[in-house]
């Protein structure tokens, strides 16, 4: 059975070094996903000038780990670079990001908070694994600094909660 695990980053270059660690270990078979709300061309122009090199926070690095990278305009978040299985529903369904984690089971209250979070600037990442996989995924998450790390299943509409001992 699928479940899908969710979590916030504060900043992107933890999230791509989980992204990376999940790949190496194969723990996602692709199915991998990143939003972020994307910054004004003029801040990035302003960084790539003083730096000399593209600013960090966009989703460049992230060619060959996720898919179908794209930027689409979100009523509620404004412009968002998102790659993965949730940048290819929420660019064909025509759909809000909250709508769209519906899909993996996330009830909408919680959806809309994670929506929010990306709405200030957090890095929001989607991976669907194998429930044998699913602690894994979700450890690695929060060695990397992964905030608000949840799993949820399509089935059980609610979070998964680990077993008391």
């Amino acid at each position: 059975m699928r479940r899908t695990v969710v979590g916030l980053f504060s900043s992107l270059e933890q999230a791509r070094r989980a992204i990376v660690e999940i790949g190496e270990e194969s723990l996602a078979n692709n199915q991998v996903s990143l939003v972020i709300k994307k910054r004004s061309p003029a801040k990035e122009e302003y960084a790539t000038e003083i730096a000399g090199y593209p600013a960090p926070g966009t989703l460049d690095d992230f060619h060959g780990l996720l898919v179908q990278v794209q930027d689409i305009n979100l009523d509620r978040i404004g412009s968002v670079e998102a790659g993965g299985s949730v940048a290819g529903a929420i660019s064909q369904e025509d759909k809000g990001l909250a709508e769209v984690l519906g899909y993996y089971g996330m009830d909408f209250d919680r959806a809309r908070y994670y929506e929010d979070q990306v709405a200030t600037g957090m890095a929001l990442v989607v991976i669907e694994t194998n429930n044998d996989k699913v602690n894994q995924v979700a450890n690695i998450l929060l060695g990397y600094g992964g905030q608000q790390v949840e799993k949820w299943s399509k089935t059980l509409n609610h979070r998964l909660r680990a077993k008391q001992g």
